[in-house]
Formats: structure tokens, sequence, C-alpha cells
């Protein structure tokens, strides 16, 4: 943003009592009501062309998916493996939420893989499979995932490291905490007794999906309807003029990537009843997956645009064309080729909307 427009922001600064602001990518102020600016960021916003473009093709990605399932891959549609896929959406689309947040204030967050991790270290080792040790070491986890957002939330908002440096770093860290602890072999036992959390059903829907649905609700809810989802949106469109307007953006980035971690933890305690064991691949490909999955879903890198909404239709599509490559054989070289090419084609497509 030039000088000029600083100038005309702070010209134009509003009352602190005034209840609600709308602030333009290029600084400038349009005097909207709290219920008009609720109106526009919410889900039931109007979407511009681009971002129908990434909505559609998300759909229509999840379709041709299942096409070519139903033709190559048969078993795609068994019982088993559409619950396993039901797994994968819940657990993939809890870390995603998470990331979601920080995407909206402009931020990144690279460490999600590794809260994951040392989620499921600290549960086999705390535990030792014991079922009585759960509730010990899902407080640890919850303490951990509390502190390790807060370490994030100080770099990027205290110390102004870039969020994909300051993120990327305590994921370095974290995972050196694991090689510590675990003498570079993570293993352990996971109690049975959290198995409900990704490996059982309710009513024959997967409990990961779930937790996924409750997660959503609430995150929607908050960001769309309350005075704090209409300050991330504004810190994310325009930190400048939102901080202007009185909002406290370094509180509100700061907040993002304490949820994030906080969802990342909860996703490793899923992770950990899903597999039954600690699979230190498996949480750090989690780390690309909530990225990808927000991104494909229409969440503006840039910040300030998008919802959960959005996220959800990239976490479908994700989920199920993991599970399908997977069941084509192509092992995890071949998943990390499709999710590498398909935030490609999102990133692509993004740009193509802004220019457009």
């Amino acid at each position: 943003m030039g000088l000029d427009h600083r100038r005309r922001a702070g010209s134009r600064r509003l009352p602190a009592d005034r209840p609600g602001l709308l602030c333009g990518t290029d600084g400038r102020w349009s005097r909207v009501t709290t219920t008009e600016t609720a109106t526009r960021t919410g889900l039931a916003a109007a979407l511009p062309a681009g971002m129908v473009a990434r909505v559609v093709t998300s759909a229509g990605g999840i379709a041709v998916v299942f096409v070519l399932a139903a033709v190559f891959t048969p078993s795609f549609y068994t019982a088993a493996n559409l619950s396993d896929v039901l797994r994968q959406i819940g657990i993939i689309g809890v870390a995603a939420v998470g990331q979601t947040f920080v995407l909206l204030v402009a931020g990144i967050d690279l460490s999600v893989g590794a809260f994951i991790g040392m989620s499921m270290v600290m549960v086999a080792q705390f535990t030792a499979g014991s079922d009585g040790a759960i509730p010990l070491a899902a407080a640890a986890v919850v303490a951990f995932g509390l502190v390790g957002g807060l370490l994030n939330a100080g770099l990027v908002v205290a110390r102004k490291v870039p969020p994909f440096v300051a993120t990327f770093a305590v994921f370095i860290l974290i995972q050196g905490l694991i090689s510590a602890w675990t003498q570079g072999s993570p293993s352990g036992r996971i109690p049975p007794g959290l198995s409900w959390l990704g490996a059982k059903s309710i009513a024959g829907i997967p409990t990961p999906m779930l937790i996924f649905v409750v997660v959503l609700a609430a995150a929607a809810f908050v960001l769309t309807r309350t005075t704090y989802g209409r300050r991330v949106y504004a810190t994310g469109a325009n930190p400048v003029a939102a901080r202007m307007s009185g909002v406290p953006t370094g509180a509100v980035v700061a907040s993002a990537y304490v949820v994030c971690a906080l969802l990342a933890v909860l996703a490793g305690l899923m992770t950990s009843g899903y597999t039954g064991y600690v699979d230190n691949y498996l949480s750090r490909s989690l780390n690309l997956d909530s990225v990808a999955a927000a991104v494909v879903g229409g969440v503006a890198l840039s910040g300030g645009k998008g919802g959960v909404g959005r996220t959800t239709l990239g976490v479908v599509l994700l989920a199920v064309l993991i599970n399908f490559v997977g069941l084509l054989g192509a092992g995890n070289a071949g998943q990390l080729l499709i999710e590498g090419a398909v935030i490609l084609g999102a990133v692509w497509l993004q740009n193509r909307s802004r220019q457009g």
C-alpha cells in the first residue's frame, strides 16, 4: 500500500464507537452497518466470477473423481472404503479449518503436521497404552497446542518474522523434539479407549466426520456471525485500514495461530485413535493436506477471502483424490505429485481471478 493510501485512510479514521466498517483493499473506507458487513463476509455473500469458477471447479473435480473411481477402481464404492474416506475427510477437515483461520489473516501455518505428530507421540508416551492415562495425555496435548500456537503467534506478531519462515522453524523445532524424545524412532502404543475418536462410528457415521461437522459449524458461526469473525476478514483484507479503525489486528492474527494449533492437536488425537500407533509420515503429510484443502477450496493466500464452507469442498476433493490414487497403487509419491499439481492449479486460478 502506498503512502498516499495510508494518508487517505488515516484522514478518514472512524471513531472507536462506530458499529461497523468495511476495509477496501486500496485503504479506503466505506461506511456500512455491522449487519451489512456480516452479509458481505458471510457464506451467502455474492461471489465474484473468479470465486464462482473455483467453487464450480472444486465441485466438478469431486464429480470427476467419483466417475473415474467407478471405472478404474470399483472397490472405491465398498462400504468399508467409503467409511475410510469419511474418516479422512474428518481428520483433514479439522486441520484445514484451523489453517483457514490463519490463511484468512494473510498468514500460513507450516507447523500443523508437527503438532499432529507430537500429539501422537505424547499420547503414546504418556499412556503407554493404558486407557486410564488418557485424560492426562489429552490435557498435556491441549496444553502443548496452546503453547505452540502462542509461540507461532509471538514470532509472527511480536517479532515480525514472516509466517512461512516462523511456522516452518517451529515445525523443525518440534520435529527435533520428537526425534530427541523418541531417539529417532517414534513408536509406542495408543490406548484402545482413544479409538472412539478415530476408528469408531455413531449411527453408522465415522466419529471423525461427526467431529469435523461440529468443528465446521462452530467455525462457520464464529466467522460469519460474530464481531471476531468480521475482524478476521478485515485484518486479512487490509491490516492497515483495520488497525486504523480500532481493530486489534495483532491479537486477531495471534488468535488465528492459536486456533490453528489447537485444531491441529485435535486432529492429532483423532489420528491416534484412527491408526492405533504413531505414524510420523502421516502426520507430516497432513501439513500439506491442511493447506491444500483450504487453497483448493478457494481460500485466498493473500487473506481476507474465502471461508470454511469453501474449505470443505477442498477437503472432500482432496480426501477422495488421495483415496482414489491410493487404490490405483500409486503410493505416497503419487499422492504427493497429485496434491502438488492440484495446489498449483488452485493458485493459478486465484492469480487469474485477481488479474481478471
